[in-house]
């Protein structure tokens, strides 16, 4: 697939001009509409004196505005810089500072998050109030725009997105990828995912990451299915409209799932419409798995690990999930991957290694910081390294071990955080764990385990690390483990370790850790 996104769009529109293509509480567009509104976006950038190749940034939440900038700015060739909402204001003028927009559209409840500087750097601003067709600036403009496809050739090899890592382990990266890169992913979704044009499909997760709109929304305009945005996540809000929408596929993070299965909202018979879970961002707990499928035995699952750099990467189908369970299932459509050593070279089955990959869905690179893709693509042939450690079995299934720069060095033992992770919630007293390494006077480094009982249970420190022992090797077990009442996560479902490291380490008043921590 070599055609450029503003495509996908257009080639939906003539196939089914009619159908709802958006719903957003009370803002409907049809395929048509979403169309012609896309065209006005590409038009009002050249007026705007934007030439491809330069930067239009967006800060919004989940609306039909976001579509309509994403479609508009890919035919006008421009770059879409996708800046996450949850950004504090001091970050987020460094981000419109390293990026250097020419526009920006911004929601009206997060305008107030510019400073004055980051104002003062966009030449232009349209501010987004009721929608598409409603009030503000973003609205007016669209309206006054020209209403005809824009005499704009665009390259599909040129870039189309920024999208910003989840900083994690440290500072946020812009990783900047192609129109052919996420057209590719965009199919490889439908195709894995099972996303047909009958769906109506839920898009839960923020579109200013690569899953919720670049991968997942991008699939159903692709097929021509109907997509249901979703501001905030709510599992109340969700459940009303799997129920009012008939909503049957969405694709949640692992975060997202426990929210539902243990709202007071939930409700099977009110989620009977849902059939098709797809879930990823996340390592997925096998009892988490479990409690789905108990829960909503109707409704198939899709594991799903991949990267903002490079979109689906493996796919477990819903036939694999109790055989395959703890794993990310096989390589996905058109992917070529493999689990190889420091020096590159491919291990045996069931050796840990670090999973590097090729094939046309790979980011260009990382905006500005030629030292972060360089140790990307480092080697030959074209390879990426994708920074995460995997094992895989002799039928060629994957199961994922944790990030490289997260492996505990613990006197020469190496443990995986993923694994104890998975131990730890497989324990019925433990909601949610995330595990990350500190440092250690005798062996270097120890393994912290923070965790989440569920309401109304209780478990020692004691208890959860005998659980591990019995569960795993006798050596691979964690040193301490808190209890928290919640875990820090990124707006994309990731536990953001390097805030749960410098709590603990603050907590025993030990040196903070350096910016790149």
């Amino acid at each position: 697939m070599t055609v450029p996104l503003g495509e996908l769009l257009r080639a939906a529109a003539r196939r089914a001009p009619r159908k709802t293509a958006l719903v957003a509480g009370a803002e409907t567009l049809d395929f048509a509409a979403y169309d012609r509104a896309s065209d006005r976006f590409a038009n009002l950038l050249a007026a705007s004196g934007v030439l491809p190749g330069d930067r239009v940034a967006v800060l919004l939440r989940n609306s039909p505005a976001y579509g309509v900038a994403h479609f508009g700015a890919a035919r006008a060739g421009a770059l879409l810089v996708h800046l996450p909402p949850p950004t504090a204001p001091p970050r987020l003028a460094k981000l419109i500072a390293r990026t250097r927009p020419r526009v920006l559209v911004v929601d009206a409840s997060l305008d107030r998050r510019l400073t004055a500087e980051a104002r003062l750097a966009i030449p232009f601003r349209f501010v987004v109030e009721g929608g598409v067709t409603g009030r503000g600036s973003f609205a007016e403009a669209l309206a006054a725009a020209i209403d005809r496809p824009p005499s704009i050739g665009v390259d599909p090899a040129s870039p189309a997105a920024m999208t910003f890592t989840g900083g994690t382990t440290g500072g946020p990266k812009g990783t900047v990828v192609s129109h052919r890169a996420r057209a590719v992913a965009a199919r490889t979704t439908a195709v894995e995912h099972r996303i047909t044009a009958d769906d109506v499909v839920a898009v839960v997760t923020p579109m200013c990451h690569a899953m919720g709109l670049l991968v997942w929304h991008q699939a159903a305009v692709l097929v021509g299915a109907t997509s249901v945005l979703f501001r905030t996540w709510d599992p109340a809000r969700f459940v009303e409209e799997v129920e009012r929408r008939r909503i049957s596929a969405a694709f949640l993070v692992p975060a997202q799932l426990r929210d539902l299965l243990h709202s007071p909202a939930f409700d099977p018979e009110r989620l009977g419409t849902l059939r098709n879970i797809g879930l990823g961002g996340a390592p997925l707990a096998p009892s988490l798995a479990a409690a789905c499928r108990k829960a909503l035995p109707d409704a198939a699952t899709t594991d799903h690990y991949g990267q903002s750099e490079t979109g689906p990467l493996s796919i477990r189908p819903p036939e694999d999930a109790i055989t395959h369970a703890g794993t990310v299932g096989r390589p996905a459509l058109g992917v070529d991957l493999r689990i190889v050593d420091d020096r590159g070279r491919e291990v045996a089955p069931g050796v840990v290694g670090e999973i590097v990959v090729r094939g046309p869905f790979l980011m260009d690179g990382y905006h500005d910081d030629p030292a972060e893709t360089a140790r990307y693509f480092r080697g030959h042939g074209g390879w990426g390294w994708t920074g995460d450690l995997a094992r895989r079995d002799e039928d060629g299934t994957i199961t994922l071990v944790g990030r490289s720069r997260e492996v505990v060095n613990s006197g020469g033992l190496l443990i995986y955080p993923v694994e104890l992770e998975t131990a730890l919630s497989n324990h019925p007293a433990v909601a949610d764990a995330a595990v990350f390494g500190a440092p250690d006077e005798r062996w270097g480094e120890a393994a912290i385990a923070c965790v989440v009982l569920r309401p109304g249970r209780t478990a020692s420190e004691a208890e959860l690390i005998a659980h591990c022992q019995a569960t795993l090797a006798r050596t691979t077990r964690p040193r301490e483990v808190a209890f928290l009442d919640h875990l820090p996560r990124t707006a994309a479902g990731k536990v953001r370790k390097n805030i749960l490291r410098q709590t603990w380490r603050a907590q025993r008043s030990l040196p903070l850790a350096s910016s790149a921590d």
